[in-house]
């Protein structure tokens, strides 16, 4: 039986445009399309069921893919890659649309890119892996890009085909598959979306001279610091495209949400597009999408004006690090402990207007990971895993949401490479990549069931910068409360810890339990620190 494929390519101010492909042995002159509106090119064709490489001819000189290509097959050499369609295809059988969707502040984040994360650099494989992210207790994962790019380098952040997954991870509905028993097994799923340029080899700039294309241009966000074609949200082709990318992903792979890349480089024209526009798009296809924005260094007032649920907390992983290291670590320093300490606090970072905006991370992609840079500092392994340690505690009982980076768990410690960092995953069986598994999850757990540490309320109650140790309080309106104590001194110390009230407490990792109230000595490790739990 045939299918009726449409086919279409908006190229305004182009003479021609012709259908190339398998299925008319690639004749120029075989199937000319045809201008239906200003700039909007297309052609049905009726195709038995199959697969077809197909890509357009324009003015009969100029070979491009389709930008809008929902698979594509690559080429030898420098050619243009060959898009691809499959007309009468039978669609994915979602299996688990119905699981409950956690609110966005009670996410747990994982971060993972697909090609490092798995032996096999692939989504079936994957998918294999996700019971390790539900077994720690992680409620979302965040996938780094998964789409084509031109040359499989850089992470996938010179995005080349924005509607059709990496060929080289496996096929659309091998990813389907992945967000599909992600969603089985409890986990929302963010795509890593880059919208604020695309790569080199995009169709686009291969269209227009940069300066005549009606996608690329300046932006008010400045120069792109990598020397990428600039996607202008001032100009409506643009903001169509973006529409486009995000409705499909949602859509089509049921995608939760998005974690939009450099969004510095977009800014806001005067018209009040950019990055405003990226929420607007989501929210348009699913109001409930999750949303969250880099911009670095970081503008909280942006996120909050363009109706971002979460912003990427940098400064908690330096001011976190300044301290576990104990050196400076952009613009924190060690011995201005107090600036450290207070990074933790919403009104301070510039975040009180809605503190659940704060994604919180000690490692990311764009960071070292905390075990190496702590060594780098000139500490051992041991030290370097309980400093982790204790920085894990500290992020998981901060407002805002916890995010992780695959390999963090276990204590990674190689240095950042943009190409390939693979997990090493033989790493859990050793003694220290399990112990320290075990504590993440553990600290995950305490998340999940202690409803004062996903509210919006902290105190900081002590810092007692010559002892480089900090006491802070969260709690929520229904009575639930947790003290935190953390020592980032080299020695053992005896601190003067103020409870918030008289109450029984029980140590969160010991299990002691007793009645304190007022002020009270509390005997805290070396690089440790204690959580006490209102019972």
């Amino acid at each position: 039986m045939n299918g009726v494929v449409g086919f279409t390519l908006y190229a305004p101010n182009k003479q021609s445009v012709h259908l190339i492909g398998d299925f008319n042995d690639w004749q120029h002159d075989a199937d000319p399309m045809k201008q239906i509106d200003d700039g909007l090119w297309t052609i049905d064709k009726n195709l038995p069921r199959g697969t077809f490489a197909y890509q357009f001819l324009i003015d009969g000189q100029l070979v491009i893919c389709d930008p809008y290509a929902r698979f594509v097959e690559e080429d030898p050499g420098d050619r243009p890659r060959k898009a691809v369609v499959k007309p009468k295809q039978d669609p994915y059988q979602w299996q688990h649309d119905g699981w409950p969707r956690p609110r966005f502040q009670d996410l747990l984040i994982y971060e993972l890119h697909v090609a490092d994360f798995t032996p096999q650099r692939d989504f079936r494989e994957a998918v294999e892996r996700l019971g390790y992210v539900s077994d720690l207790g992680m409620n979302a994962i965040e996938l780094m890009p998964v789409f084509g790019i031109h040359e499989n380098k850089g992470w996938g952040y010179t995005p080349t085909f924005l509607f059709a997954p990496n060929e080289d991870y496996g096929t659309p509905d091998e990813l389907r598959w992945l967000i599909d028993e992600a969603h089985g097994k409890g986990l929302a799923v963010i795509l890593d979306m880059v919208l604020a340029h695309t790569g080199q080899k995009h169709p686009f700039n291969q269209m227009y001279p940069y300066d005549e294309s009606p996608w690329y241009g300046q932006t008010p966000g400045g120069g792109n610091e990598y020397g990428l074609p600039q996607l202008d949200y001032s100009k409506p082709a643009t903001r169509a495209f973006v529409q486009d990318v995000l409705a499909y992903w949602l859509k089509d792979y049921h995608v939760d949400g998005f974690r939009f890349d450099y969004v510095k480089s977009i800014g806001v024209t005067p018209d009040g597009y950019g990055v405003p526009t990226l929420a607007w798009a989501a929210r348009q296809v699913r109001p409930d999408a999750y949303v969250i924005g880099e911009h670095l260094p970081e503008d909280p007032g942006l996120m909050l004006m363009a109706n971002m649920d979460g912003a990427w907390h940098i400064r908690f992983s330096y001011a976190l690090k300044a301290l576990l290291c104990q050196r400076e670590v952009g613009g924190y320093r060690w011995n201005d402990f107090e600036h450290c300490v207070r990074a933790l606090d919403p009104a301070t970072e510039g975040y009180g207007e809605r503190p659940t905006c704060m994604v919180n991370y000690l490692e990311s992609h764009d960071e070292e990971r905390v075990v190496w840079e702590v060594k780098q500092a000139g500490f051992d392994d041991d030290a370097a895993r309980r400093k982790s340690a204790l920085g894990a505690t500290l992020l998981f009982t901060a407002v805002g949401e916890p995010m992780l980076y695959h390999g963090q768990t276990m204590g990674q410690d190689t240095p950042k490479n943009i190409d390939h960092n693979f997990i090493d995953w033989e790493g859990l069986g050793t003694a220290g990549g399990s112990g320290l598994r075990d504590h993440y999850k553990r600290l995950a757990g305490l998340r999940r069931e202690r409803d004062a540490l996903r509210s919006t309320n902290i105190a900081i109650d002590a810092v007692m910068s010559d002892q480089k140790s900090a006491v802070y309080h969260r709690w929520n309106d229904a009575g639930d409360e947790v003290v935190v104590v953390a020592n980032f001194s080299p020695e053992d110390r005896r601190l003067a810890v103020p409870m918030p009230r008289q109450a029984k407490w029980r140590e969160f990792f010991s299990g002691d339990e007793a009645e304190l109230g007022g002020t009270v000595e509390i005997d805290v490790e070396h690089w440790a620190a204690k959580v006490f739990l209102k019972t």
